[in-house]
């Protein structure tokens, strides 16, 4: 029941964070000037089997504006592109929190496992 109650949370985090990137692009592509901030991070994974990996790789990817560049497994790491990423510190922090929630769903004792 709580990691069902984890997966709806987790689908309504999702969709307003897809809704709100897709926002952000489309006014991007709107309005003249450029209010892009493009930076590439390599983001350490606390995920570890390649179901965890792939999701959350395509999660991220699917988000506009983010790309998965390139997955690493010795340790296990994403390079990750975002076009309207801020900081580098922040870009981090966003994709660390979608990591975290992702575990959180998929793992029988939530994302504090190593």
């Amino acid at each position: 029941m709580i990691r069902l109650l984890r997966g709806a949370r987790f689908l309504v985090y999702y969709t307003r964070l897809f809704l709100w990137a897709n926002v952000i692009v489309a006014w991007e592509i709107v309005t003249p000037g450029s209010g892009i901030t493009p930076a590439i991070v390599s983001l350490p994974l606390r995920a570890r089997t390649p179901a965890e990996i792939t999701v959350l790789a395509h999660l991220i990817t699917l988000t506009p504006g983010t790309i998965v560049i390139e997955a690493g497994d010795d340790p296990p790491a994403l390079l990750v592109h975002g076009m309207h990423a801020g900081t580098v510190e922040d870009f981090r922090s966003r994709l660390r929190d979608l990591e975290t929630r992702l575990l959180a769903v998929l793992r029988t004792h939530g994302g504090d496992a190593a």
